[in-house]
């Protein structure tokens, strides 16, 4: 069985190896289901290791390492997508494409995932399991998770528990961020369409104002969450859009609302669409309008683990030289579609700080996020230790 030492060597030479392959990914960023050139060198780089690919959907890929094992199945999950933000911050490998962006760290979690397959290549022969590598187009947008799964990513063999990362850039590189339990909301959009009747602004007795009865709708459904859900249950409204009228003096007869709704539970879910749909038709009765009301799904809810994230604890603290764990009190309401794994299979999402220490770090989906790349050898380490663990 190979030793610890021998395995931080591995770390270190694949982390070298895993930094120029993530400035490669940077500089060619590519939007989601548009991953072709990202795609194929990832193809690439896994068959010079001697691991075996295969295409899912478009832009997708699986690596299975130990295949016929006929052991226990881990996976490792990476998002391949950029966002269509122009870069600000200059670099040698800032982004050639005007207007494309890897800034969520997408191109970080592609060359940790390599990285790992790296390190894990070269103990192959003392992994007691078998390793999936997954790589996900279309996080950002369309939701790549849930069609890789439908397109069987996870069968073949089965996986057992699945492991996924995001960067951080509010914890400094060289730390963990942990959450038990539910870690990112489900979304769901929504479209009303407010009908009345036009007349001149002159005379706004004659017709029925679209504009009033959604500005009442607006208004009233913030009481939903106000008042129909528990203060201790986080749950979002948001309206992003209003659209309606064509003229200064025309009394608008169609008013179109769109937004999103946020919950961390299938019931509270649920229920905000059923609310929302009440309060905009009996709002717009009120106005002697009406109001249709469509909802287009989202992601699910993220929920870890906490057996799993208990042992990512460990491993941090005891083994994987983590400068330090931050637990994560408070889920995100913001979503992310490794949910969808979840869902399925055992597992746990955990944040890789990414930020430099000593100064303040820009967000991510900004033009000026800027990632540390010391904390792609905390990354390696902290996945590939997971998996042998996982795995005995």
């Amino acid at each position: 069985m190979v030793g610890r030492k021998a395995i931080y060597d591995f770390v270190d030479e694949a982390a070298e190896w895993a930094i120029g392959l993530r400035r490669g990914f940077h500089r060619w960023p590519e939007l989601s289901n548009q991953e072709y050139r990202t795609s194929i060198r990832i193809k690439q780089e896994l068959e010079n290791l001697g691991i075996e690919t295969e295409k899912v959907l478009d832009t997708g890929l699986v690596a299975i390492m130990n295949k016929n094992s006929n052991r226990k199945v881990v996976a490792l999950r990476a998002d391949m997508d950029a966002l269509p933000i122009q870069e600000e911050v200059i670099l040698p490998y800032a982004s050639e494409r005007k207007g494309v962006m890897h800034a969520c760290g997408h191109d970080v979690h592609m060359a940790v995932l390599l990285g790992t397959a790296k390190v894990l290549n070269e103990i192959k022969e003392d992994i007691n399991g078998t390793v999936k590598f997954i790589f996900q187009p279309a996080e950002e947008t369309t939701g790549g998770a849930e069609r890789m799964i439908k397109k069987g990513c996870l069968e073949n063999p089965k996986v057992d528990y699945i492991l996924g990362l995001h960067v951080k850039p509010d914890l400094p590189a060289g730390t963990l961020g942990l959450k038990y339990g539910k870690v990112h909301a489900s979304s769901d959009m929504f479209r009303i369409v407010v009908k009345g009747k036009g007349s001149h602004g002159a005379y706004p007795e004659l017709g029925i104002d679209a504009i009033v009865a959604a500005s009442q709708i607006v208004t009233n459904a913030q009481s939903i969450v106000s008042r129909n859900v528990s203060p201790l249950n986080p749950a979002v409204i948001t309206f992003g859009s209003f659209h309606g009228g064509n003229a200064m003096n025309i009394v608008s007869d169609r008013v179109i609302l769109e937004g999103t709704l946020r919950a961390l539970d299938k019931n509270t879910r649920d229920y905000l669409k059923t609310r929302l749909r009440e309060v905009a038709k009996n709002t717009a009765k009120a106005a002697g309008a009406s109001a249709d009301v469509e909802f287009s799904k989202g992601y699910s809810a993220l929920t870890n683990d906490n057996f799993i994230v208990d042992m990512i604890k460990e491993l941090g603290m005891c083994e994987a030289g983590i400068d330090k764990i931050v637990e994560l009190k408070e889920p995100s309401m913001g979503v992310e579609d490794f949910s969808f794994f979840l869902e399925k299979i055992p597992g746990a999402f955990f944040f890789l700080g990414s930020g430099y220490k000593g100064r303040e770090n820009e967000g991510i989906h900004s033009g000026k996020f800027e990632v540390d790349e010391k904390c792609i050898k905390p990354g390696i380490l902290i996945e590939t230790l997971s998996v042998l663990k996982l795995l005995e």
